[in-house]
């Protein structure tokens, strides 16, 4: 999801691969998927995922194939303003039922108040302007019911590796990065209970065994990307 004109977006939709044509990305990661199931892993292991969960500016759908590898039982949902990644989403499609995917226009979602359980925004946020970040923010507050939560996957700017990285892709040409504590402040700008953020991606996703030890750092904010987690209040 992003506030460039969503034609910009769209011309990366076909063959999009989440800027893994960087070859120092690929071995780091290996494909787009193995960051997305990383992410997934970290959401099934720390919250409840049931009932309905919406990706906000869900791309080419890559996340939520990750969460249906992964077994999440939950209903998913997923919308983002270009819409020629929606419909690269419905040709990837490949995991059984094809989710509720929409393109929106910029602005109020089509959503109705609390009608999600989990709202999820993967690497989105540093696509928006700055000044138009806090209305985003309510918005994917508003569509979450009291109890559930808001979960905001970023890059860490305080990761040199990170910032050299977003600064070699062309789909992050526009990129303003934010650290964690802007996406707390901004939760919490618009009503959020509770708020906390875990590290990630201090390690290669490809070398499993060392998975146990970033669960041990997920405080330390130096991972190459995070997780804040915002509660709507009951």
């Amino acid at each position: 999801m992003s506030t460039r004109k969503p034609a910009e977006f769209d011309a990366f939709a076909p063959g999009y691969d989440a800027g893994m044509s960087d070859p120092v990305k690929r071995i780091v990661g290996g494909s787009a998927d193995t960051f997305l199931e990383h992410k997934a892993d970290w959401l099934l292991r720390n919250l409840p995922v049931s009932g309905r969960l919406l990706d906000f500016g869900c791309g080419t759908g890559g996340f939520l194939r990750a969460l249906r590898r992964r077994g999440a039982p939950a209903q998913l949902v997923g919308c983002d303003v270009a819409s020629g990644m929606i419909e690269e989403a419905r040709r990837r499609w490949d995991g059984g039922s094809l989710p509720d995917l929409r393109p929106v226009a910029p602005g109020a979602l089509p959503f109705a108040d609390a009608e999600f359980d989990l709202v999820t925004a993967v690497c989105v946020l540093h696509h928006i302007a700055p000044a138009e970040r806090p209305a985003i923010a309510g918005e994917l507050l508003r569509v979450v019911r009291p109890g559930g939560a808001v979960i905001i996957f970023e890059h860490n700017p305080r990761n040199p590796i990170t910032r050299w990285m977003v600064a070699r892709a062309p789909i992050d040409a526009n990129a303003v990065l934010l650290r964690s504590e802007e996406c707390d402040r901004l939760l919490r700008g618009v009503g959020a209970a509770e708020c906390r953020t875990d590290y990630i991606l201090f390690f290669p996703p490809t070398i499993g065994p060392l998975s146990h030890l970033e669960r041990l750092l997920g405080r330390v904010p130096l991972g190459g990307q995070y997780a804040t987690v915002g509660t709507r209040a009951r």
